[in-house]
């Protein structure tokens, strides 16, 4: 049995390494590292690493450095807590944590063979005496009293720095009491000095079965012959062993790390059960990450790998651990879940209704609704682009023509002031809603609201969606908060306002709450202060809203069409500018989009589908897909992007109610991109359409439908068939 001058031998600070350098402090100088600084930080976080971890290290600042070797970072964290986990608080009793209802930490050393320097307990390192055994005992009646306690996890400190004997006594203690079923051990020992692992500390430790042991791997270099040989006596005792793992930034935050260290664990027997996100603890904030990267590092095993390699990641916190996954729901409806899987590839899985739900949903749709406003002819005094987001008669006809091809009754609703009147008249199943709204910053989530007030369903986004897509500075918020690139902006409520520091001219001055480039003329560019005043105060008083000033950015500028639920990006549209005046700014101004692009213009300055690079394409989409995600988009919607000077995208804007134009020639971007897909402009409406009835788990009245079908000229199966799957076009573009 290993004793105690053995025990202090291994981890003697200054022990002879194996390679020949006279001490620990000669090694790291050897390495060249700052011995200065070293000696600086180990006088407030002490130092101590073991020979065999010693001789780990290839060169100064490697991961195996990194763990072991202050680091003058240490002393700059003034952010973090000493005890994050609030340890103190759970402490009914000395050396005992009782967070959790059935299960509590016992801490039987202060002592380990290193001082990791992102050690959790990092305020008690070094400057703490080994417990008492008297202590530990003491705890241990506390858990012989607290019979609601069935899990016991033995730590530290690290156990295994404990003599045979004591570690022995300690075990018979817990296992002599009756209402305990589980005993964790918590060590580091088997990565940093492997040796401590004998047959006779194995052939002991299994006579409390049932017995686990947790043991700390960060970084497939910790797998050796050493270390895995003391893992192979372990598990052929029959002790079940799963690995804790920290996410350490330049040890082990990247995916093909983690995977290698994740699948040298499983052929050492021992199953990844934990990748923490590091902790808030003073003096470690230089390993911290960001979250989303473990998120995508734990993206990144799953599927690529065998599940056995998958770990749980989690932040542990003053209220226990919490679980931390990619998001591979995307949506649940009554009748679905929309899933994602390790390529990002999304799946359609069927769900089962309950009763209630088949009663409440499950209905037929005969008489549908179109929700609507009309373009009007200007008064005198009017503003020039009053109207220019309604829609004309083209489309009205276009899309009432779809719906009663395919078999619905038709109803035109007049999004004004008589609305919720004709509403009540009209006896509709269903709504397609197209309505831009009348007045106020809001003026896109009226019909919707109406709408859920009736519980009538209908097409398009919900009414939170539709109220802050068309405020473009609360979009912007939340693109910020999911760190969705957008240019950088400010919003001014007058002219008196000073302009933040930080934002950089050239900037474009925009209303607030306005789509289809309503207010965004060429003048709307501006390079300095007295312009940029000019134009907010233009806003201010011909559109009744506060002004976005927004950075302009120079690269290239794109649309992303996304149609259905989960959405399919459609061909992508790049906007042209080539073909503008000298004096026209490139931009998708008023000028732009309505009259230098026109039926009647010579050059088509729509590219559809666009022209770019494989890399450039997924990078486009994907922050498309995540607008439409994170804010809430359902059917369809239009996202504007373009790309910063070094090519990174930004989102400009993003229109839940994009336009349905029918002709090709007008260049409505989301029917353009439709059509690019191979879908004719009926296609484009009945896809709409039958996104929203499954959502709602509506269907077609088959005999309404037929009836309608034959009256109609159409085949029966026209009745019947509510969509045709972006897919399978059944037409070609126009």
């Amino acid at each position: 049995m290993m004793g105690k001058r053995e025990i202090m031998t291994i981890m003697d600070s200054d022990a002879v390494p194996h390679n020949g350098a006279h001490s620990v402090t000669e090694r790291l100088a050897e390495l060249n590292g700052d011995m200065d600084e070293i000696n600086r930080v180990k006088r407030r976080y002490p130092m101590k690493i073991s020979r065999y971890y010693l001789d780990l290290i290839k060169e100064k600042d490697d991961p195996i450095w990194r763990q072991a070797v202050p680091s003058i970072e240490e002393l700059g964290d003034n952010f973090n807590l000493e005890d994050p986990l609030e340890e103190e608080e759970h402490t009914p009793v000395p050396y005992l944590v009782h967070k959790y209802p059935d299960r509590v930490l016992l801490l039987v050393s202060s002592m380990c063979a290193m001082y990791c320097r992102f050690c959790t307990r990092k305020r008690k390192v070094g400057r703490v005496k080994q417990i008492p055994l008297e202590d530990v005992f003491k705890a241990i009646e506390y858990i012989r009293d607290h019979k609601e306690v069935r899990d016991v996890v033995v730590s530290g400190g690290d156990p295994l720095t404990r003599t045979d004997r004591e570690l022995e006594e300690i075990l018979k203690r817990l296992r002599d009491i009756p209402h305990i079923d589980i005993i964790r051990i918590g060590t580091r020992m088997p990565c940093v000095q492997p040796s401590r692992v004998t047959p006779r500390l194995v052939n002991m430790l299994k006579r409390y079965h049932p017995l686990f042991m947790n043991i700390h791997f960060n970084h497939p270099d910790e797998i050796t012959p050493e270390s895995s040989a003391a893992l192979g006596l372990l598990a052929d005792a029959g002790i079940p062993l799963g690995s804790q793992t920290v996410l350490l930034k330049g040890v082990n935050d990247d995916p093909n790390v983690m995977m290698d260290l994740m699948q040298k664990l499983i052929k050492c027997r021992v199953k990844p059960y934990y990748v923490y996100q590091c902790d808030l603890v003073k003096g470690v904030d230089h390993f911290r990450t960001p979250v989303e990267t473990g998120i995508e590092i734990m993206r990144s095993i799953q599927g690529f790998t065998s599940g056995l390699c998958l770990p749980h990641f989690v932040i542990d916190g003053p209220g226990g651990k919490v679980p931390i996954s990619p998001q591979y729901v995307k949506d649940i409806t009554p009748d679905q879940i929309i899933i994602t899987n390790f390529m990002n590839n999304l799946y359609s899985y069927p769900g089962v209704l309950r009763k209630e739900d088949r009663q409440l949903f499950n209905k037929n749709v005969r008489r549908v609704g179109i929700a609507l406003n009309l373009k009007k002819s200007l008064y005198k005094n009017d503003r020039f682009d009053k109207y220019a987001e309604f829609d004309d008669l083209d489309t009205i006809n276009a899309i009432r023509k779809a719906l009663e091809g395919a078999g619905y009754e038709v109803v035109l609703l007049e999004a004004d002031k008589d609305f919720i009147f004709s509403l009540k008249d009209s006896n509709v199943d269903f709504v397609f809603n197209i309505a831009e709204g009348i007045h106020g910053e809001s003026r896109e989530s009226h019909v919707p609201a109406i709408l859920e007030m009736f519980n009538i369903p209908y097409s398009g986004s919900g009414v939170l969606t539709q109220a802050i897509t068309l405020n473009k500075s609360r979009k912007k918020e939340i693109l910020d908060y999911y760190h969705i690139k957008t240019p950088r902006w400010q919003v001014f409520k007058n002219t008196n306002q000073k302009l933040n520091p930080n934002l950089r001219f050239p900037m474009i001055v925009k209303p607030d709450a306005e789509g289809s480039s309503v207010g965004i003329t060429n003048e709307s560019l501006v390079f300095d202060i007295v312009s940029l005043k000019k134009q907010v105060s233009k806003v201010l008083k011909e559109y009744d809203q506060p002004a976005l000033v927004e950075e302009f950015i120079t690269g290239r500028e794109f649309t992303v069409s996304l149609l259905g639920n989960p959405p399919k990006v459609l061909p992508i549209v790049e906007v042209n500018f080539d073909h503008l005046p000298e004096n026209i700014h490139r931009f998708d101004s008023w000028e732009a989009k309505w009259i230098f692009d026109n039926p009647d213009s010579p050059v088509d300055p729509i590219i559809c589908p666009a022209v770019i690079k494989p890399k450039l394409k997924a990078q486009i989409e994907k922050v498309a897909r995540m607008t439409f995600e994170k804010l809430g988009c359902v059917d369809m919607a239009r996202i504007d992007i373009r790309l910063d000077s070094e090519g990174v995208p930004h989102v400009l804007d993003v229109n839940a109610l994009p336009g349905l134009m029918p002709d090709p020639k007008m260049n409505s971007r989301f029917p353009k991109s439709c059509y690019a897909a191979g879908m004719s402009y009926d296609d484009i409406i009945l896809t709409i359409l039958n996104s929203a009835l499954k959502r709602y788990n509506l269907h077609l009245d088959p005999v309404k439908s037929r009836a309608r079908a034959r009256r109609n000229g159409l085949p029966i199966e026209a009745g019947t068939d509510v969509t045709k799957s972006l897919d399978e076009p059944t037409a070609q573009a126009p």
